[in-house]
């Protein structure tokens, strides 16, 4: 799958800082769907700068493991995009992850620099794509216009630790319920929507201890439309990867809406009830879809295990 391919969602995005080499190395093998390693807020100001070189020199090796690879550059408010651009644009990667968007303008710099990278290290010209990082008030406001802002764009992901800083909310930690949040969340489901992007990635549950939490919000997200989880620690992938799937007993219910209404369409009915729920020619689509992703996500894992175990074996 490269980049360009946003016909299977994105369930899981596991953060590794780019200047801990044993954290890169490890963070390809947990069975995330992308990996993001980070030039930004998980490195050190004094660092940043010498861990584009780093970065950049993993980049072949992380594509050839399974998932997809993204990079987080440095925000343009830090003068440090077009340096980090320019560093890590190579063979290898997929997207980078812009932080505090709050403009379709910030797409238009963004794609110059990626433009002018992709040429210097011979890739085609659209093959970075971007996948922006809605944090503040003001990139919630234009999150609409920014999904559509390029073609690069994979959809928008919610940076909700950041977002709350700016809404200077009371607590660092907000309710499991995700009551501080439910407007943006909501919001951006809508405007990845309406500018024709899959659902949005949702953003990372800071409590890493706490797995029951973490699929509370995961179910949440789910449940309002986002297509994955931005997960920081390995033991978040696993239940992000199921959670944000189609889930089985909905899948075995789709098949027997399926059935039933191939059924009564060949005694000329299209409209009927399966187990007390209405069912029309809408209802039957989008029970299809939801079999069909299950298939190919449960391919998709089956393959990704055959490729881990043969290289395990191969150790």
């Amino acid at each position: 799958m490269s980049a360009a391919d946003t016909s299977l969602p994105l369930r899981s995005l596991l953060f590794a800082p780019g200047n801990e080499p044993r954290k890169v190395q490890k963070v390809a093998t947990f069975g995330s769907d992308a990996i993001i390693l980070d030039l930004e807020d998980a490195v050190p100001d004094a660092d940043k700068v010498a861990t584009r070189p780093l970065v950049r020199a993993v980049l072949a090796d992380l594509a050839t493991v399974g998932p997809l690879v993204f990079v987080r550059v440095n925000s343009l408010a830090t003068g440090l995009t077009a340096g980090d651009v320019e560093g890590v644009v190579a063979p290898g990667i997929d997207a980078i992850v812009l932080p505090k968007t709050e403009a379709p303008e910030d797409l238009d710099a963004v794609d110059a620099m990626l433009a002018a990278a992709e040429r210097r290290a011979g890739l085609p010209p659209g093959r970075v794509k971007v996948l922006p990082l809605v944090e503040t008030a003001r990139g919630l406001l234009a999150a609409s216009a920014i999904a559509g802002a390029s073609p690069r764009v994979i959809t928008i992901a919610f940076g909700s630790g950041d977002y709350t800083r700016d809404l200077e909310l009371p607590a660092i930690r907000w309710s499991l319920e995700g009551t501080e949040i439910f407007y943006a969340r909501a919001k951006l489901i809508v405007d990845a929507r309406a500018a024709g992007r899959p659902g949005p990635i949702d953003g990372p549950y800071v409590a890493v201890r706490d797995a029951q939490g973490f699929e509370a919000d995961c179910r949440t997200a789910r449940r309002l439309g986002f297509q994955g989880k931005i997960c920081i620690h390995p033991s978040q992938v696993t239940p992000a990867n199921r959670l944000f799937a189609p889930d089985p007993e909905e899948v075995a219910f789709c098949r027997k809406v399926i059935e039933a209404f191939k059924a009564a369409e060949a005694t000329g009915s299209a409209s009927i009830t399966v187990d007390g729920i209405f069912v029309d020619y809408p209802i039957v689509d989008k029970a299809a879809r939801i079999v069909a992703l299950a298939e190919r996500l449960a391919a998709k894992d089956a393959a990704a295990g055959g490729a881990a175990a043969a290289e395990r074996s191969g150790r």
